[in-house]
């Protein structure tokens, strides 16, 4: 899963795709994907693991970095 969300943020977010992003960078921090990107990212993932992320767990804690958006969408 890690990979798979890595992959979309280069492929289609992130204005460097060439740039390193490993499981545990911190996204917002790091200026890898700003809050427009991180919309993108919550409706990538809700299609694709076929979960709705209710707003009040949209939260930095939850989707600061890869690993962490793994450990919410895992079953």
């Amino acid at each position: 899963m890690t990979k798979e969300i890595i992959a979309f943020i280069k492929n289609e977010i992130c204005s460097e795709p060439t740039i390193e992003i490993h499981a545990e960078d911190n996204l917002l921090d790091s200026g890898i994907v700003d809050s427009i990107g991180m919309m993108k990212l919550i409706l990538f993932l809700e299609r694709q693991y076929k979960k709705r992320v209710p707003s009040d767990e949209m939260t930095i804690d939850n989707f600061k970095t890869v690993e962490k958006i793994a450990t919410y969408f895992s079953p």
